[in-house]
């Protein structure tokens, strides 16, 4: 005879039934289901948020730099290596420190490359140069109008480090939250002299007087159009 104890002992012992292991993991699923999209989400919005603080802060450095020199470093392409004047941002750097050192985007679409000398990768950085050549003037590759940017969460690249005061007059979209956390649009911001914006010359040396008769092609930005005047901030 089995007494009631030795009964209660047996059931305690029992682990759970299959159907019952089902129901646990199915719950645990819809709840990462429910939570992974927030969490996903909200690594956008802090990237979003430290890609303009960044930008910010570059674009400060920038303007003091133009204080000194009077003009603005050479571009800055994101897998250029070791070239010293495809690698722009960094004379921000050395020898006086504008900024103690460049960011990474978190954005970037490009991953180290070792055969190039890239170790991290920055922001784009881009404008109209000076031009002409050593002879007249000790840095052509130096920049009077300026753009800095991230491709943003979609990391898809719409804007150029060669021409972002035309972008040869392609539609330009600003990443805005509003949109979708993902949506397109880079995290962009445009400096130096406004009186190249939407004007196709490839340097200030000859676009000093084509502007006078050249007509503008025209910076699109959200739909508007920007002519010799600058894109508001971010």
């Amino acid at each position: 005879m089995i007494h009631r104890s030795e009964v209660q002992r047996r059931f305690n012992k029992r682990g759970f039934t299959l159907i019952e292991l089902l129901i646990v993991i199915a719950i645990i699923l819809i709840l990462i289901a429910i939570a992974l999209p927030n969490f996903l989400e909200a690594q956008i919005r802090a990237r979003v948020t430290k890609a303009k603080g960044e930008i910010r802060s570059l674009a400060i450095a920038l303007e003091s730099y133009a204080i000194d020199y009077r003009v603005y470093p050479a571009e800055h392409e994101r897998n250029a290596g070791g070239n010293r004047n495809l690698r722009g941002l960094f004379w921000l750097t050395s020898p006086s420190a504008y900024i103690t050192s460049i960011p990474e985007d978190p954005f970037a679409l490009f991953g180290a490359d070792s055969s190039s000398g890239v170790t991290y990768i920055t922001y784009e950085f881009g404008g109209l140069e000076i031009g002409g050549t050593f002879a007249s003037n000790p840095c052509p590759m130096c920049q009077v109008t300026w753009a800095l940017f991230s491709n943003g969460p979609d990391t898809t690249q719409n804007i150029w480090q060669n021409n972002p005061h035309h972008n040869d007059g392609n539609p330009t979209w600003r990443y805005s939250p509003t949109n979708g956390t993902k949506s397109v649009g880079e995290i962009i911001m445009w400096g130096g002299d406004a009186q190249y914006i939407g004007y196709r010359i490839t340097s200030e040396s000859s676009g000093k007087n084509l502007i006078k008769t050249l007509p503008p092609v025209g910076l699109p930005v959200d739909g508007e159009i920007y002519i010799r005047r600058l894109p508001p901030g971010l």
